[in-house]
């Protein structure tokens, strides 16, 4: 039952993916890309990382989608005459498939729960997700951690340059 519904869940992820991508209109593009994060929620859920499911749902599909949200009405986005469809879009497509073989692969002969890595259910239960999951962050994984945040905040920084250009 739980590999029926990982396989429907990651064949509606990809679906919702592949709308985000080949949607005309912005708002509805903006609309699937929720629904895709909903799915990964739910993947989440089946890998047994419930606070990461939360987090999902929390942050990826309120608060980001909100800026998203946000600054398409800001840009003021309008939908364009569309011609034969974008070389990025067609590299998006390229790209997403590559990947699934990619995962397809590594994927191959192996069960669900076949990758361990250092959590293990014992660790799990003796000190509990949230635990468990800041230790490694803060800990081990605190390099990528932060090149994450400065990552992101280069985006920001990116996003307003780009938008301030524009309405000049």
């Amino acid at each position: 039952m739980e590999l029926i519904i990982l396989l429907l869940c990651g064949g509606l992820t990809i679906i919702a993916s592949l709308l985000v991508i080949f949607t005309r209109n912005t708002v509805h593009s903006a609309l699937w890309m929720v629904t895709s994060f909903f799915f990964m929620a739910v993947l989440y859920l089946l890998l047994r990382a419930e606070f990461i499911a939360i987090l999902q749902i929390i942050v990826y599909a309120g608060a980001i989608m909100m800026f998203v949200i946000y600054a398409i009405m800001m840009l003021n986005l309008r939908q364009e005459e569309q011609g034969p469809v974008r070389k990025t879009k067609v590299v998006g497509v390229v790209l997403l498939l590559v990947l699934f073989l990619e995962l397809m692969v590594v994927g191959v002969g192996r069960g669900l729960l076949a990758i361990k890595g250092p959590v293990t259910d014992q660790l799990m239960a003796k000190f509990g997700h949230v635990a468990v999951l800041s230790n490694f962050l803060f800990s081990d994984y605190v390099l990528p951690f932060e090149l994450a945040s400065i990552l992101l905040t280069a985006g920001v920084v990116g996003a307003v340059v780009l938008a301030k250009q524009k309405s000049e």
